[in-house]
């Protein structure tokens, strides 16, 4: 996963991908150790197993229309590539074709649905989404709830047309993709981010199971040769980083700064539209409310102040406070406070 940082004596943040639970011969101190700062946004996670799972409690593949609420189904456990295939051919002959207890892409909601000018009724074959007439699915995604991430009490929404499941490679990183490609592996990418200044967990559902049908645990420093309670993965923790913003225009304790020039802060994490507030300027230590807050990109905060701009040749000291929150509620943790000079 990836993490934040800051080098000694520098206060840029940078970040890194890191192996937050487990440890590899290959990688340094650097590359493996619990962290506090996980990054909120653009971050994904690839959860590496020892030995291979039951895929079909992992992925469903496509259908050709809606069969229980969108247009992907599981795969029935025993399924070969062949019983795939039977529900692949051409429309009218598919009721002839996948039909059984190993026939996938079974319309399951009331009333039916329409594939091209076919009726399929309750029950009936909707067909493998297979357009390259390969007879195999041509795509897959994540069971929504098979894997996923709770922070606090948090479940993070998951993006299950970017996650999957990876069946293959091994734990030796290859020339060619590195410790990205070791495997098998859960690939998790969350929808919106992480919410900030949380702990954080890994869960898997009671079906995703080994070839052996005994459910997924995490061992103690990820050793796999260390015994584990099968579902318990409570030994995998990590924190996120907390809110914070950065001044992108007006440097702290900076001077001649212009009367009407907005002030644009930048926040590591999508903000929630409705809690922006509880923003305080004072000039020469007076409040001053002639100003404006607009959040654009979801990050974005833009002060700007209004009629004649803020005060000649004053001290502005401009605070942002916990009123402000993520998109999963989560309050800045501590005021981000910016100070500045005015010109003439």
């Amino acid at each position: 996963m990836r993490e934040t940082f800051t080098t000694p004596g520098d206060t840029s943040t940078s970040s890194r991908r890191i192996f937050a639970f487990g440890t590899h011969p290959d990688a340094i101190d650097v590359e493996q150790h619990s962290t506090q700062s996980a990054a909120l946004s653009n971050n994904g996670f690839r959860i590496i197993m020892d030995e291979l799972l039951v895929g079909n409690n992992l992925e469903e593949i496509a259908c050709r229309s809606n069969v229980d609420g969108d247009a992907y189904s599981r795969v029935p456990l025993g399924a070969t590539p062949d019983d795939i295939a039977k529900c692949a051919t051409a429309q009218d002959v598919l009721p002839s074709t996948c039909k059984g207890i190993y026939a996938t892409c079974m319309r399951e909601l009331d009333g039916g649905c329409t594939v091209g000018t076919t009726m399929i009724p309750k029950g009936g074959p909707v067909g493998v989404d297979d357009k390259n007439q390969d007879g195999a699915a041509d795509d897959t995604h994540l069971i929504a709830g098979s894997v996923g991430i709770r922070c606090g009490t948090v479940n993070v929404p998951i993006d299950i047309n970017m996650s999957y499941w990876n069946p293959s490679g091994n734990q030796q990183p290859p020339a060619m993709g590195g410790f990205e490609a070791l495997g098998p592996a859960i690939v998790l990418i969350p929808e919106r981010g992480l919410p900030s200044n949380l702990d954080c967990s890994l869960f898997f559902a009671e079906d995703v199971v080994d070839k052996q049908n005994v459910r997924v645990c995490a061992p103690p420093n990820g050793d796999p040769d260390a015994e584990c309670t099968p579902g318990d993965t409570a030994n995998v923790k990590f924190k996120t980083e907390p809110m914070t913003f950065q001044s992108v225009t007006v440097t702290n304790n900076a001077t001649g700064i212009s009367r009407t020039e907005p002030i644009v802060f930048v926040s590591n994490t999508v903000l929630d539209p409705m809690a922006i507030s509880g923003i305080t300027v004072t000039a020469g230590g007076a409040a001053f409310t002639n100003f404006t807050v607009v959040l654009t990109m979801g990050k974005v905060l833009t002060l700007t102040p209004t009629g004649t701009g803020f005060p000649p040749n004053a001290a502005i000291v401009v605070t942002l406070t916990a009123n402000i929150k993520d998109g999963f509620a989560q309050p800045l943790p501590t005021p981000f406070v910016v100070n500045f000079m005015t010109g003439p």
